[in-house]
């Protein structure tokens, strides 16, 4: 019963690996302008790790609801109402660090609503980054695990016939592209 539990949160954490890897890049992102801003490594820091571990969660439950089928393949609608959520509740984790780490308390914005509903606006344009960064690192990875791990097989076999509908739609599009062309060439 144990190995069996083991076995299944070791498949689980392998498969969360594209989305928390996608989603760990975005704190480091967070560091880099931290840095870029002039506003010092200890801060730099703390925003690298504030952002990057509720992205990197936020990004492992995304390949996993993408692999238990409630959130499909390539289908931007139910991506940006998961980060609609998921994005400001990692800034306001974030800003919550950042002010851990000046003033030694907590303390949020004074108008927090205003703060996540301002995230949530840019959380669209998040999930539109993600999903394109997912559609191309995740299949790789799954590829390579997909022997062993069943969830990442499900979630493998979505992605290439994904793939091959979206593959079989722009055959047909220059089809009718060159029947257009061939169309007005005789007329």
């Amino acid at each position: 019963m144990t190995t069996v539990t083991k076995s299944r949160l070791a498949d689980l954490g392998e498969l969360m690996l594209p989305g928390a890897g996608i989603g760990a890049a975005a704190g480091l992102f967070a560091g880099i302008i931290t840095m870029i801003a002039g506003l010092g490594w200890g801060l730099a820091l703390v925003n690298v790790i504030a952002l990057a571990v509720p992205m990197a969660l936020f990004g492992g439950g995304y390949t996993i609801l993408c692999a238990r089928g409630v959130v499909p393949v390539g289908v931007f609608a139910p991506a940006a109402l998961y980060w609609l959520i998921a994005y400001p509740v990692s800034r306001l984790v974030q800003e919550g660090s950042a002010s851990v780490y000046l003033t030694g308390g907590p303390g949020l914005s004074t108008d927090v609503v205003s703060f996540a509903l301002y995230n949530a606006l840019l959380a669209p344009g998040l999930a539109f980054g993600f999903i394109w960064l997912h559609e191309r690192v995740a299949p790789l990875w799954l590829l390579r695990i997909r022997d062993h791990n069943p969830l990442a097989a499900g979630l493998a076999e979505a992605y290439l016939a994904y793939a091959s509908r979206a593959y079989q739609q722009k055959v047909r599009e220059d089809a009718r592209k060159k029947a257009r062309r061939a169309k007005r060439a005789h007329a």
